[in-house]
């Protein structure tokens, strides 16, 4: 996805403030669901929720409340309050009741509050993909494109995440395969700590083990990980935030 694009796509119809808004949130959920941090993932979807409900003010009301100023309750009325307006159904009925699930979620499955189930997966998954039809359904409203350019936006938006690590069973594989040898024991690591180093080298194919051993050493040297006389492997808290960037990194 091009953002600089995106960004202006949203600021033109909209303002620079609220393209940078819905922007940064949406990326900040992406970038945590693909690093599974399942809890800011969902956090911040209330500031995606809080930045959509600005557009949709604009769009049914002409105006929208300041950032520094705090939004109406969003509860039932507030929907009836949008559903009775004119304009479009998708900012008076669809896309606000897809952001109350959203809120909903955010405040009352353990991520805003206390709460019996704890940030997982499932919940993140399900914010995630209604966060991008969200974007994907303002961007086609308003892209003033022809319907294919828009289209081929649209479609990287809401394309399905690829994880950098493929489990299958037994099978485990990094699926990109022109990251550093280096890195790849990371993103490894991350996923399962500690292993020991032939499990490593097999997994990502590493055919010279001599060469293979001066990589963990380096490893080793930066504080990345901890590689023992045992030959087991384990991350460290840096090499943790390394791997996270990695990911990040592939998402984009």
């Amino acid at each position: 996805m091009n953002l600089a694009k995106l960004k202006k796509l949203i600021a033109n119809n909209y303002d620079q403030q609220i393209s940078d808004h819905l922007v940064s949130s949406f990326l900040e959920i992406e970038e945590n669901f693909v690093i599974k941090k399942w809890k800011p993932s969902e956090l911040n979807a209330g500031h995606f929720v809080e930045a959509v409900r600005r557009i949709i003010e604009l769009e049914l009301f002409g105006k929208y409340t300041p950032f520094n100023n705090k939004l109406p309750h969003f509860n039932d009325s507030e929907l009836q309050r949008y559903e009775r307006q004119k304009g479009h159904e998708s900012f008076r009925m669809l896309i606000p009741r897809i952001l109350k699930a959203i809120y909903n979620i955010r405040n009352k499955r353990g991520v805003g509050h206390i709460s019996d189930i704890s940030p997982n997966e499932m919940d993140a998954t399900l914010i995630l993909y209604n966060v991008k039809w969200v974007l994907a359904e303002i961007i086609r409203l308003n892209s003033n494109l022809k319907p294919e350019e828009t289209q081929q936006i649209i479609n990287k938006i809401v394309e399905r995440d690829i994880q950098l690590l493929w489990k299958d069973g037994e099978v485990k594989r990094i699926l990109n395969p022109n990251i550093l040898a280096k890195d790849k024991v990371l993103v490894l690591l991350y996923d399962e700590s500690p292993m020991p180093a032939e499990k490593i080298r097999g997994i990502i194919e590493y055919k010279n083990s001599y060469n293979f051993k001066k990589i963990l050493k380096g490893l080793h040297s930066d504080r990345l990980i901890e590689f023992d006389d045992d030959n087991i492997c384990k991350i460290s808290p840096t090499g943790i935030t390394e791997a996270e960037k990695i990911l990040q990194k592939s998402a984009t």
